[in-house]
């Protein structure tokens, strides 16, 4: 079994994977595991990332019993602060109060680095929590958002991207045994 030497991922309101794609591109990083529990998105993990473990609902997981990782990401629901959406805000009650629960996986796991992907409405739907959290847990923060078109899209769609890196966390990666293909484990 070879050891991979790059910095791990750990994936949060996985998607289809491509915040995550973007930064194993950026940084020569690897999945270590993710989690998503939609079950079209689960078909789509499982084509792309075949031998990477899936911990599923977010709200289930034992954060102590889950592997380190130097990166997270996580692009959480949006439906509660888009404009399109259903307005009904960032609280723990509502989808994109998920946030809340990766900021309690984030105080367990302490990645150097967290990357978080939302559309930009968050700028005033619920970023200052999303900073407040970060920066209780220690973490430096900045943000910009970008439109589709900015990088050859033929739309519009802004979206808003947070990189928050933390000062005693420098993210230098750890050698782990590669993961072999095979099935992954999905929970709900």
């Amino acid at each position: 079994m070879s050891t991979f030497l790059g910095p791990w991922i750990g994936s949060l309101c996985t998607g289809y994977g491509g915040l995550d794609m973007a930064v194993m591109d950026v940084y020569g990083a690897q999945p270590a595991w993710c989690a998503d529990n939609d079950p079209h998105v689960v078909k789509i993990l499982d084509k792309r990332y075949p031998a990477v473990p899936n911990l599923g609902d977010l709200t289930a997981v034992d954060w102590n019993g889950v592997p380190r990782v130097d990166i997270v990401t996580a692009g959480f629901p949006c439906q509660d602060i888009s404009y399109a959406g259903r307005h009904a805000g960032m609280r723990e009650d509502t989808r994109s109060g998920l946030w809340f629960t990766i900021a309690d996986a984030l105080r367990v796991l302490q990645p150097g680095l967290v990357f978080v992907e939302n559309v930009a409405a968050l700028r005033s739907r619920g970023l200052d929590r999303v900073l407040g959290n970060l920066a209780l847990l220690g973490y430096h923060t900045a943000w910009t958002c970008l439109r589709a078109s900015d990088v050859g899209a033929p739309h519009r769609r802004e979206r808003l991207f947070l990189l928050a890196a933390h000062p005693e966390r420098p993210g230098t990666p750890t050698a782990r045994p590669a993961r072999r293909a095979g099935r992954r484990a999905v929970t709900s």
